[in-house]
């Protein structure tokens, strides 16, 4: 996968602290990205109603609503086709950290404050993850479209391991 598809992705962070806001989102523009910031997690529910983001780098703590609770609020309202990556992105570390973020329905942890490097790959990562399941959704489609297209009697052969027999 090309650096290209890479920046290709949009990148909501939702932080309310202003410089770290101005800092993120400079560090982000200089890696390529296309980034919006809001200032709470109410906020980032009201930006995801206006636009799909690919990954969203989530404080946890912020006033109106905090990370976690918008997390999952985002997991519970979002259609599968639409859900961001939820990067957790936060000063507050404690051993347990990964864990409530995880188990509130984010995808992953960083700590704050972080290097451009560690930030860089974290993200990476993620992209080629939605990349991939983007890629699988769009197969899964013409799959069923082809299937749809077949005549609607006897059996159809599909050559899987099992040489299974699927009938229309």
């Amino acid at each position: 996968m090309s650096e290209k598809t890479f920046i290709s992705a949009s990148i909501l962070i939702a932080e309310d602290d202003e410089s770290n806001r101005k800092v993120t989102s400079a560090i982000l523009r200089h890696l390529g990205y296309r980034v919006n910031v809001v200032s709470n997690g109410r906020e980032a529910l009201l930006a995801l109603k206006q636009r799909p983001y690919d990954v969203i780098l989530m404080n946890l703590r912020m006033p109106e609503m905090g990370g976690l609770e918008a997390t999952r609020v985002i997991r519970e309202r979002c259609p599968p086709s639409r859900q961001p990556k939820i990067i957790a992105f936060t000063a507050s570390v404690y051993s347990n950290s990964r864990e409530i973020c995880l188990n509130a329905g984010m995808n992953d942890f960083i700590p704050k404050p972080a290097k451009m490097d560690d930030l860089a790959k974290i993200l990476r990562k993620h992209i080629r993850i939605l990349q991939r399941q983007t890629a699988f959704m769009l197969l899964h489609a013409e799959v069923l479209k082809t299937l749809d297209a077949l005549p609607k009697r006897g059996k159809l052969m599909l050559p899987f391991k099992q040489n299974l027999c699927l009938k229309n």
